[in-house]
């Protein structure tokens, strides 16, 4: 038996729900070739169709009571178990917050993945929680002190997954969803709103793409064209639950609200404002209509402007600053040595890096908005690196392979 099959000897990991994607299930392969056992939580039929059967020292278990008994179900699986390792994707789900919870209380590692702090070729991995709950340091001093025995910055190589291996993954999911409701009927969605009644935005944004793209490119055209100082304001998704957890705001409407009244009574008469719609919004609220409202109520309707699609790096590149909630767009402005205002927290919100409330205000960032430190953006970037992303992503197939065999390393530092 060589070094590598032992690596996570004696190591049990409990793995809950993945991505909409293989990922969970060729991680769990791989854990396994290297000596460990996997114990995965299949909760909805979703979750039965994208990971599949269960092999040798790889225990599938299908949850199929609510929400109000599982901390005790997963006290028992634990146990009987004696899992030493939680996998989850996403730490705000009930079902992920509770085990996350016990197993905690009873000292079992924690490890959470999501989308990514810096979208570029990575996602993440962290170790007990993300976003509001990283363990990041938000002290400028102790990231100098972190960075100092760390390499630098290393971009990733280019394999983006496209929009189409995501939907394609998320039909997989729904529609095992829907084949195997009678024997997950018990199961709800962390979701906002259930597919079938999202699909009444979806299917309309789909077909209208080609249209949308060119209406935005004609609107982009025009503020080039301007040549004035322009604010970006990227939208977030209105159910993401960085916003609702980690933001005074609960709707995006509220949020573009506040911005635009803002905007109008603190940003210089001949500067804009350029909102851009995020590429998977699911198309229920109609932002072109309200933004246009708000707009109008506030005497800036030819200095706002509203699209949908377009280069979110060349709209990066020319904007003045960026401001956002806490969106990952942020780590990508920061780069190009853009301001950034974060409306929420964000793991890159620290004095010398993005700005919030507790150092300036909205109105005064509008007066006077102040580019980011680049010494200290590149520190931040090391320990980001080092202790919260791995490179690869959930979706495309060289991307997955990628983000197993980087999970597999970060699992197997004794520092992580």
């Amino acid at each position: 038996m060589s070094s590598n099959d032992i690596l996570f000897k004696n190591r049990n990991f409990l793995l809950l729900q993945g991505p909409q994607s293989p990922f969970f299930k060729e991680l769990a392969k791989n854990i396994v070739s290297l000596g460990g056992r996997v114990i995965k939580i299949n909760y909805c039929g979703g979750d039965v169709l994208l990971f599949g059967k269960s092999q040798e020292n790889i225990i599938i278990k299908n949850y199929r009571d609510g929400i109000y008994t599982y901390i005790d179900y997963i006290k028992t699986i634990i146990s009987e178990y004696k899992i030493t390792d939680l996998l989850v994707y996403s730490d705000f789900r009930p079902y992920h917050n509770d085990a996350i919870t016990v197993c905690k209380h009873n000292n079992i590692n924690v490890y959470v993945f999501e989308e990514g702090y810096y979208r570029d070729g990575f996602s993440t991995l962290e170790r007990n929680g993300v976003n509001g709950r990283s363990s990041l340091p938000k002290d400028p001093i102790k990231i100098r002190e972190l960075a100092l025995n760390l390499e630098n910055f290393s971009k990733a190589k280019s394999h983006k997954s496209t929009i189409r291996e995501k939907v394609f993954s998320a039909i997989l999911h729904h529609v095992g969803n829907f084949l195997f409701f009678p024997y997950f009927y018990k199961f709800r969605t962390h979701r906002q709103h259930n597919i079938a009644f999202e699909l009444i935005g979806i299917l309309p944004r789909y077909l209208g793409r080609h249209k949308r793209k060119k209406v935005s490119k004609q609107i982009l055209d025009k503020v080039f064209s301007l040549n004035k100082d322009y604010f970006l304001y990227p939208l977030q998704l209105n159910g993401d639950s960085q916003v609702q957890l980690y933001s005074p705001y609960i709707r995006q409407l509220d949020t573009i609200s506040y911005v635009l009244s803002t905007f109008a009574k603190n940003a210089k008469e001949d500067e804009l404002l350029l909102i851009k719609n995020h590429p998977l919004d699911n198309g229920l609220i109609n932002y072109k209509v309200f933004i246009k409202s708000c707009a109008k109520s506030f005497n800036i309707e030819n200095r706002v402007f509203f699209i949908e699609d377009g280069d979110l790096n060349l709209i990066i590149e020319k904007s003045k600053a960026v401001i956002l909630i806490n969106s990952t767009v942020g780590v990508s402005a920061l780069l190009k040595e853009k301001a950034v205002f974060c409306l929420g927290s964000a793991i890159y919100a620290l004095k010398g890096l993005a700005v919030n409330d507790s150092e300036k205000s909205l109105a005064q960032f509008f007066k006077d908005s102040t580019k980011p430190n680049m010494s200290l953006l590149q520190d931040f970037l090391k320990v980001m690196q080092d202790r919260a992303l791995i490179e690869g992503n959930f979706y495309s197939h060289k991307g997955i392979t990628l983000s197993v065999l980087n999970t597999i390393k970060k699992l197997s530092r004794a520092d992580f």
